[in-house]
């Protein structure tokens, strides 16, 4: 007999529903505390990160899911122009070059792309 193992973590959108260079901003919940999270679609791969700069702290995008620089190539700040790697977050251009965007674990299960929080393994 096969139990089928519930993906864990938030749902986030259906495999397709975001195109290649194109993001989404969710939320979960740790506690009583909500986080708010973004998800990316770099070159057919999906990354998912807390929507927090880690040079002060503030969300990255100025207009809702806007994450991506305009060649669709990095996540970028609005605030301060910091540039980050896609796959790993880390920050290679700008006021936090070293530093990383706080990563989430993605799961894809049954067409459906999932998102925990860091940690929560």
């Amino acid at each position: 007999m096969t139990v089928d193992k519930k993906p864990s973590g938030t749902l986030v959108a259906a495999i397709g529903e975001i195109e290649p260079g194109k993001s989404r901003k969710f939320r979960m919940k740790r506690g009583n505390r909500e986080l708010e999270a973004f998800l990316v679609n770099y070159q057919g791969n999906h990354f998912a990160f807390i929507n927090r700069c880690p040079h002060t702290g503030i969300a990255l995008d100025f207009v809702d899911n806007l994450f991506f620089s305009s060649d669709e190539r990095y996540v970028m700040c609005a605030t301060h122009g910091a540039v980050f790697e896609p796959p790993t977050g880390e920050c290679i251009w700008g006021p936090c070059v070293g530093l990383s965007l706080q990563s989430c674990p993605v799961e894809i299960a049954d067409g459906q792309i999932y998102a925990r929080l860091p940690g929560s393994d």
